[in-house]
């Protein structure tokens, strides 16, 4: 095996309008399954959880993790997207990570810091001072509750190698939110993976500059659109979004596959 892995793991989603991916889009008002994932990147340095899905009360009773915002939300979470029985699919529990990198922290993608109150968290100094400060337009996908557990941040500010040796590369792609990063990430055989998160929901529409309707920053997010695309030519990458609405087919996905 490759000292290098990514396991991309399902955690859940919800039922999304069409128009929340692209306002332009002929399917507006039309809902479909928006899938959430979580990656767990082993390294010789260490494993790396790359965000950490929803919290589990969302799926029990998404009005009162999130407030009124939530009153048509139509949450697909069972008890196995918590996300210790995802990792748990890959035979590892939350003890056993020992970074978590955090994209942004938005619900979906922090809900899962409950269960690493002492381990280490990632994110870019301006997304954290983002979350807790919120533009009006994004107050109600940002849940204070989801990151108070963490007790340890590690503030990072402009690309970052993450253990030193050029395998991990935190990469800054605002628009989504404004400290939005995403990964990079060299596998042994010198394929890249790059993990975008939510720098884009959908790959069809960055290639045509369709914003998604939940932005910080359109002209940002149409930088950072350039700049993946010229690190994708770069080293030959292969996009993996958070919200792949093809992921069955396109994915290698844990516990059945994994990237090495």
């Amino acid at each position: 095996m490759g000292d290098v892995q990514i396991h991309a793991l399902h955690a859940g989603g919800d039922l999304t309008d069409w128009g929340t991916f692209d306002p332009l889009d002929e399917r507006a008002g039309e809902m479909v399954y928006n899938p959430y994932f979580v990656y767990v990147v082993k390294h010789p340095e260490g494993v790396v959880l790359f965000d950490t899905g929803a919290h589990p009360q969302l799926g029990t009773d998404a009005v009162a993790r999130m407030g009124a915002a939530a009153e048509d939300f139509v949450v697909k979470l069972d008890p196995e997207d918590a996300i210790e029985p995802v990792l748990a699919r890959i035979g590892l529990e939350p003890a056993d990570i020992d970074l978590v990198i955090a994209s942004h922290l938005h619900f979906d993608h922090a809900g899962g810091l409950y269960a690493f109150p002492e381990t280490p968290v990632m994110v870019q100094r301006e997304e954290l001072e983002f979350a807790e400060d919120p533009s009006e337009e994004q107050r109600d996908i940002y849940i204070a509750d989801d990151f108070a557990p963490v007790t340890e941040w590690r503030l990072v500010e402009g690309e970052t190698d993450v253990f030193g040796d050029g395998r991990l590369t935190l990469v800054p792609t605002p628009g989504h939110t404004k400290g939005h990063q995403s990964l990079l990430v060299r596998l042994d055989d010198g394929q890249a993976i790059f993990l975008l998160a939510d720098a884009a929901y959908l790959l069809d529409k960055m290639r045509i500059r369709h914003p998604p309707a939940v932005l910080w920053d359109e002209a940002a997010i149409l930088d950072t659109w350039e700049r993946v695309e010229a690190l994708e030519r770069e080293h030959d990458a292969f996009l993996i979004t958070s919200h792949d609405l093809d992921y069955e087919e396109r994915l290698k996905i844990a516990p059945r596959a994994f990237y090495e």
